[in-house]
């Protein structure tokens, strides 16, 4: 096995670990008084289990000089996660975990291929062919379904 194998193996387990996330976000949500206070301690302990890892292996905390050479975008994964945290709390208890997952991952692909068309991010450019818009369509087309039925 390859590492391109481990790695798609790797975002299969994360994708399922995704479509827990919100069902156990929302559960969370409805203990602690809601959705960005259960954000709040999901982050705090993901905070704590990076510091614990990072510490485990022997990694140094980068320095602020370091940080400051990033583009000021590159700064935003962490509030990106806040608002899907946040947002997977609230939603998920209400539409249903195939809705909210659904709508996530049409969303996604169809950001990622507008990414790809213009090289975002400092990725390398790929086109946005007539059959990825085709898939994003069907995408689009699955979310519809999975909500409505």
């Amino acid at each position: 096995m390859n590492w391109g194998q481990l790695l798609v193996g790797l975002g299969f387990i994360c994708g399922t670990l995704i479509a827990a996330q919100g069902a156990i976000n929302g559960r969370l949500a409805s203990g602690v008084g809601g959705p960005l206070q259960a954000a709040f301690i999901s982050f705090s302990i993901g905070w704590l289990a990076l510091l614990a890892v990072n510490i485990v292996l022997g990694y140094k905390v980068p320095s602020i000089s370091q940080t400051l050479t990033v583009p000021a975008w590159a700064w935003i994964g962490g509030l990106i996660g806040a608002i899907m945290v946040a947002s997977s709390a609230k939603a998920v208890p209400r539409i249903g975990v195939a809705a909210w997952v659904s709508a996530v991952i049409a969303g996604q692909l169809t950001a990622a291929v507008l990414y790809d068309q213009f090289g975002a991010f400092g990725q390398a450019v790929r086109p946005a062919t007539p059959l990825r818009l085709v898939g994003i369509g069907f995408l689009v087309l699955g979310v519809y379904l999975v909500r409505r039925f």
